[in-house]
């Protein structure tokens, strides 16, 4: 079998990746692509490097890539995550991931807020501002501390350690400067809520399990102090943040964690892998914070798959199983094979 492999790169030069630092935050490394092919090759795969822009197309057709494994974040608007795996199901190209919709749902953070809160899954309370003078709302509707985020971006673009904010001059600032730097796209502002931060993988397709749970916390903080995981924050994550796998929470909030994690997936229409994020209050109460079906999958800084290392789990065992749903729901793989994955990542089905 031929695979092709669709992602974006950091190393893009651009004009607005000269301008602007953030553009290629969600992007991934060469290093990452060469680690997802080593993978495939150990194990028989021929791989094609596609790329992530239109050109795809023709490579496609030339190269005859019999499946393609997405990680591409696109490039532009809020529909941007889902354009690869469009131009795919035109060209009837099985594929890795998540569908068009689910990509498309999940990164508007509007959007994933009204879903969640429809299934029944808890989020914090949150006002969308289209304008300026939208902040008048919001102080009337919201507590302090709040957090500003642009409504569409990923990979924690746009929240900024500035981002938490304590009284309304705060916040006008931080929906001015959001504003400015994300022009065309709302700004969500959020009840901030200060806890544990826990992140879930979640795996499979019509029977999804968890393939475990993560702390995030910040290693120059004490256990009374906040963590906020902010741009700042993940781009000196060597330095200071620190990753439990699994993490020392009460039995009871990892059990409505797990559930809520589950649930997100299957209400998102999610397919073969997705990373789900909340916050479990000091007060006591799980919320959902965001849902990425599009989980980067770098071997050295990304969440799933530092987890998965925690756990005891290989990195290549970790994408084999990746590979392996997604083909099992073309028919692609033999029965066995679909099997020895799951048990080789010790899954734990809810």
């Amino acid at each position: 079998m031929k695979i092709g492999i669709t992602y974006n790169l950091k190393e893009e030069i651009s004009p607005r990746a000269v301008l602007d630092s953030e553009s290629t935050e969600e992007f991934d490394t060469t290093q990452t692509i060469d680690a997802i092919c080593n993978v495939f090759q150990k194990n028989g795969y021929k791989t094609i490097r596609l790329g992530g822009g239109i050109e795809i197309v023709e490579k496609i057709k030339n190269e005859k890539v019999d499946f393609v494994f997405n990680i591409a974040e696109g490039y532009n608007g809020r529909n941007r995550e889902s354009h690869i795996p469009a131009i795919l199901e035109m060209l009837n190209i099985p594929y890795s991931g998540s569908d068009p919709l689910t990509l498309g749902l999940s990164l508007d953070k509007t959007l994933t807020k009204k879903i969640a809160l429809s299934a029944g899954i808890p989020t914090p309370r949150y006002k969308i501002v289209r304008e300026i003078e939208d902040l008048s709302v919001v102080e009337n509707k919201l507590r302090y501390p709040l957090i500003t985020k642009p409504a569409w971006e990923g990979s924690s673009k746009g929240i900024y350690n500035s981002s938490k904010v304590y009284d309304k001059n705060e916040l006008k600032k931080n929906a001015i400067m959001l504003f400015e730097k994300y022009p065309n796209q709302p700004v969500m502002v959020e009840e901030y809520i200060e806890g544990k931060e826990i992140t879930v993988g979640v795996i499979g397709n019509e029977s999804p399990e968890i393939l475990g749970l993560m702390e995030i916390m910040n290693k120059t903080v004490t256990a009374d102090e906040d963590f906020f995981y902010s741009l700042e924050v993940k781009r000196n994550w060597k330095k200071l943040v620190d990753y439990v796998s699994p993490p020392d929470i009460n039995g009871l909030f990892e059990r409505h964690i797990k559930y809520y994690a589950i649930s997100a997936f299957k209400e998102f229409g999610c397919r073969d892998i997705a990373r789900i994020d909340f916050k479990i209050s000091k007060h006591n109460k799980v919320f959902m914070l965001e849902i990425n079906p599009l989980p980067g999958l770098s071997p050295e800084y990304a969440d799933i798959a530092i987890m998965s290392q925690k756990l005891g789990i290989k990195y290549d065992n970790l994408i084999l199983s990746i590979l392996n749903h997604a083909l099992s729901r073309y028919g692609l793989t033999e029965e066995n094979g679909k099997n020895t994955a799951r048990n080789d990542l010790n899954h734990e089905a809810i």
